[in-house]
C-alpha cells in the first residue's frame, strides 16, 4: 500500500468518524429539544397552562416554521428526496445543510410528526458527500499531507475532476457493460 493510499484511508477513517460523532450529536441536541419543550412544564405539577400548553406552543412554531419554509424552502427533505437528487445528479447539495438542520430541529421541537431521519439524512449524507468530494479531489491532485487537511474545496479542480462514483468502477462498468446500481 502506497503512501498517498494510507493517507487517505486515515483521513477517511477520522472523517467518518467525525461525521458519526456529529450525526449522534444532532440526534441528542433533537432529544434534548423535545424534552426542554414538551418536559419541562409538564415535571411541574402547580403548571396553570397545561391543557392550552400545546397550542401555546404549536401555534408560533407553525408560524415560524411556514414562514421559514416559504423563504427557505422545503426542508428537511425527505428519504426518498435525498435518494432521488443523489441518483439524478451523482451528489447532494451539501451548502445547504444549515437549512436542514434548522427547519428540522424547529419542526421537532414543535412537536412534528416527521421522523429524525428526516433531517438526519440530509445532513449525514451532505457530510458524507462532502467527504467523497474532499477524497475525490485528493486522489487527483495528491501534493503533501498538509493539503489532505484543509477544509476547503475549491469548485472549478472539483468540477474538473471525475465523478466520485468513477473512482469504484469495476472494468465492466467503465465498458458500459453493467451499469452502476445505487
Amino acid at each position: 500500500m502506497s503512501k498517498k493510499s494510507i493517507n487517505i484511508l486515515i483521513f477517511s477513517g477520522i472523517w467518518s468518524f467525525i461525521i458519526g460523532i456529529l450525526t449522534a450529536l444532532y440526534l441528542n441536541l433533537i432529544n434534548y429539544v423535545i424534552d426542554f419543550i414538551w418536559g419541562y412544564f409538564n415535571h411541574h405539577n402547580n403548571f396553570s397552562l397545561r391543557p392550552a400548553y400545546p397550542f401555546l406552543i404549536c401555534i408560533p412554531f407553525g408560524i415560524t416554521i411556514g414562514f421559514l419554509v416559504k423563504k427557505l424552502g422545503s426542508y428537511p427533505l425527505t428519504i426518498e428526496e435525498v435518494l432521488h437528487d443523489i441518483r439524478k445528479s451523482g451528489k447532494l447539495d451539501y451548502h445547504s445543510w444549515w437549512k436542514s438542520f434548522t427547519l428540522g430541529l424547529l419542526s421537532f421541537g414543535a412537536g412534528g410528526s416527521i421522523g429524525p431521519e428526516a433531517s438526519t439524512t440530509v445532513l449525514t449524507s451532505g457530510m458524507i458527500n462532502w467527504l467523497g468530494d474532499k477524497i475525490r479531489l485528493m486522489t487527483i491532485h495528491y501534493k503533501s499531507w498538509v493539503h489532505f487537511w484543509q477544509i476547503g474545496i475549491d469548485k472549478d479542480t472539483l468540477l474538473q475532476s471525475p465523478k466520485f462514483s468513477e473512482l469504484f468502477r469495476t472494468k465492466n462498468q467503465k465498458n458500459g457493460s453493467s451499469p452502476l446500481i445505487f
